[in-house]
């Protein structure tokens, strides 16, 4: 297996004699893109590092002005990467990783500093928020979103319970789109061929309505052939079917009142990414040829399945923002409605034979509405905001498992087998009022007071069916016809839970408290203490007859940040520092129990503690370079008996070292302008799931991708050329060891190299 296994050091000694470096910082404009709207710079003469706006306190605030530890991605950066979807993030944002967890789907799984979330079940809750446009997005599922047409997207690491609320204990991902310009009629097109046939259509039109009145359209397509074949059916793996539209509208009343109206629509169809066979043990029920299906290292991407996985994630959405300049104050009105259809099938046993087959499908709608009031006060010596949150979702998920065949052997596609059915039909609702206020004491010294009072409501039913039958029995057992005498007794069809309810309630203060000390207007110091918080559930597998649906409590994060924001040598060099120490209690967990497979618990508390340092530098016009490093120590303490042996274990998806790096050169040419660029990432080990088992585990390991790209002098002709993974490294995504409970276990496979070019339009 081509794995690369140096320590961080040792990359880091490399990195830096390669003069590479990471895009922590949006980038700023240059000739190459031509967005200098989306990225204004401060110096442009001298090439300086630039500012942007972000939005990570709700107001609108220079990056370097924010107390937190926020790192602001623009759109023209996540092309530059090579990033398509949004969890392509975690290649440029320290201490950030991401993954499509077990049902390998177009989920959005994301962990910050250790915490997060990689169930897709709805009972459970994400750890890290994910917004766009300020919509807060309740599922997991289906949230893989696009990052085609966007402006920027900010990372905030640590508890964000204050100002974004619940389910923010391990930060927020907020998603900002590109919005419509009035006046202006301007768009753009792009196409990209790659490998394994990949085409990538990519166009957006903004056009004025009158004076005071402007529209937004864009729309993408994505289509590549899959990457691991199949050896016993010939199909391919991992393919690539997605495509969506979103539009917009922007009103302006008069100089006090704007209103964005906002509609979304995709639909995914891709080829979920394909898992491979670790290690089986040779339990009864399993036919002995699949022993012969574990995976051969030296054939990485050959895979056995019995069926093709398959799945489809059709998501839409309308939200509604409404800003309104009282003179001393705004108020800010967000509305929205989300809908998520989505369903998807997987083989976890990996084999030619059914031996474990899962379908899932969900369906979800939500809605929410939040308001705001921001302004100043004595003199503007106090800054603040105010406000409310309403939230209701109402999700219903089903889950089949295929498993310990009725015929033996289990060779066919599709042959009966028993089946095990969980359902989950939840509702949702949140109530939250909110404040922040940061009053400056001196010029340059300044507190901030915050909190957030959260009440959630959670009412579910639960309903289970088991059909278990021998060999021969048909299905009309299940009205107890069918059965020969000798066979009476032998026989378990019957529904174990039907319409099992269960109703729960939680409620939490999540306060802020900062200090900030501003010498001058390039060097800020800071230091806060903040709290997030996820509310309790229930757990959604029900294996045994229950007299009630079990649950479990919430978790808190109590963080304490220092940190310092930097502009040094006349804004040619950025550096920017945050260390954190976490007190993460009551952890939500999704554990594997022998007795009931899986189910979630309070795995006891860990201590979290790290930094994230990020540097750009900027020695003249058009050179870049930018890097960062991200560290995070985390262990499990205090675990329950019960929940097995995991103490001194690493969190799930929390490396102990994330180090990017990246640089970018213009030459400027008679016929336009050339910018050659390289992006590097490596991630040290990870564990997949909290037993940090054998098989569960990802090696340390590096990814580079490469990019040339050519803009005409009037910045209307873009040619590109790029790679991604330019030395085919072959690394996992995820993985579960459920020998224990289910004899098997399994990984999924992360995307080998490929290639590619691409050629654009703007006007």
């Amino acid at each position: 297996m081509n794995m690369t296994k140096p320590g961080p050091v040792q990359f880091a000694a490399s990195i830096l004699l390669a003069s590479t470096a990471m895009p922590a910082f949006a980038q700023d404009p240059d000739r190459a893109s031509g967005d200098a709207q989306e990225m204004p710079q401060e110096n442009p003469e001298s090439g300086g590092v630039g500012t942007i706006m972000v939005t990570a306190e709700r107001t609108s605030r220079s990056i370097q002005d924010t107390p937190i530890s926020v790192t602001a991605v623009s759109g023209e950066t996540l092309k530059a990467t090579g990033a398509v979807v949004i969890n392509d993030l975690a290649a440029t944002v320290p201490n950030l990783t991401s993954t499509t967890g077990p049902q390998g789907s177009a989920d959005a799984n994301f962990f910050i500093r250790g915490v997060g979330q990689f169930d897709f079940i709805v009972t459970n809750d994400p750890g890290v928020g994910l917004y766009v446009d300020g919509v807060y997005l309740g599922r997991t599922v289906g949230a893989m979103l696009d990052a085609g047409d966007v402006e920027r997207v900010e990372v905030l690491r640590g508890p964000q319970g204050t100002l974004f609320g619940r389910n923010t204990l391990g930060g927020a991902v907020s998603v900002v789109t590109k919005r419509p310009e009035l006046g202006v009629v301007s768009g753009d097109a792009q196409a990209t061929y790659g490998s394994r046939d990949r085409i990538d259509l990519d166009a957006s039109l903004n056009l004025p309505i009158g004076d005071t009145a402007a529209a937004r359209v864009y729309g993408f397509y994505r289509q590549q052939d899959g990457f691991a074949d199949n050896v016993v059916t010939g199909e391919d793996f991992g393919r690539i079917d997605r495509y969506g539209a979103r539009a917009q509208l922007r009103f302006e009343f008069g100089p006090d009142v704007t209103v964005d109206l906002s509609a979304d629509y995709s639909l995914d169809k891709s080829n979920p990414a394909p898992s491979v066979l670790r290690s089986i043990l040779p339990l009864p029920f399993f036919p002995p040829a699949a022993l012969n299906d574990v995976q051969d290292p030296d054939n990485f991407y050959d895979i056995f399945a019995s069926n093709s996985p398959e799945a489809r994630n059709e998501v839409y959405g309308f939200s509604g923002t409404v800003t309104v300049d009282l003179g001393a104050a705004e108020l800010k009105s967000i509305t929205s409605y989300r809908v998520l259809d989505g369903f998807s099938t997987s083989d976890p046993d990996s084999t030619r034979f059914q031996l474990y087959d899962q379908l899932v499908s969900t369906e979800q709608d939500q809605f929410s509405q939040e308001l705001q009031l921001t302004g100043t006060a004595f003199g503007d010596a106090l800054e603040y905001l105010v406000g409310g949150y309403y939230f209701s979702e109402d999700a219903a998920q089903v889950l089949d498992l295929c498993f310990a065949p009725i015929s033996s052997p289990a060779a066919q596609p599709f042959q009966a087998c028993n089946t095990w059915t969980q359902g989950n039909d939840q509702q949702t609702e949140s109530f939250a009022v909110f404040g922040q206020g940061r009053l400056s004491l001196t010029d340059s010294l300044s507190v901030t007071l915050g909190g957030r009072y959260t009440w959630d409501e959670k009412d579910i039913i639960s309903n289970q069916f088991f059909d278990f039958r021998p060999q021969l029995v048909g299905p009309g057992a299940v009205f107890g016809f069918g059965l020969p005498p000798e066979l009476i007794g032998e026989a378990i069809v019957l529904p174990i839970v039907t319409d099992l309810p269960g109703s729960a309630s939680f409620e939490k203060f999540t306060p802020k408290i900062g200090v900030e000390y501003e010498p001058n207007p390039d060097l800020l110091f800071y230091a806060s203490y903040s709290e997030g918080f996820r509310a309790g559930g229930f757990n959604g597998r029900l294996i045994a007859p229950q007299a009630t649906i079990p649950t479990y409590e919430p978790d808190t994060n109590e963080t304490f940040e220092v940190g310092l924001k930097s502009d040094l040598l006349d804004r040619a060099l950025r550096f920017n520092l945050t260390l954190f120490h976490s007190q993460y209690r009551d952890i939500q967990q999704t554990i594997a129990d022998p007795a009931v497979q899986f189910r979630v618990a309070n795995a006891g508390d860990a201590t979290l503690k790290g930094f994230e340092t990020e540097i750009a530098i900027v020695p003249t016009t058009g050179l870049r370079f930018d890097f960062a490093v991200g560290y995070t120590d985390s262990e499990f303490e205090d675990v329950p008996v019960t929940v097995g042996p995991i103490n001194g274990n690493r969190l799930p998806f929390s490396p102990e070292w994330t180090i990017s790096a990246a640089a970018q050169y213009d030459i400027y040419l008679a016929g336009g302008t050339l910018t050659p660029r390289v992006d590097f990432r490596y991630q040290s080990e990870v564990f997949f799931t909290a037993f940090n088992l054998p098989f569960e585990e990802q090696e340390g390991y590096g990814l580079l991708n490469g990019r040339i790209t050519w803009v005409d002098p009037s910045e209307t002709f873009t040619l590109a050329a790029f790679g991604l993974n330019l030395f085919d490294v072959e690394y996992f995504t995820f993985g579960q060891n459920a020998l224990a409970s289910q004899g098997v276990a399994y990984n999924y496979l992360g995307r080998p190299r490929e290639f590619g070019v691409s050629a654009g339009i703007r006007f």
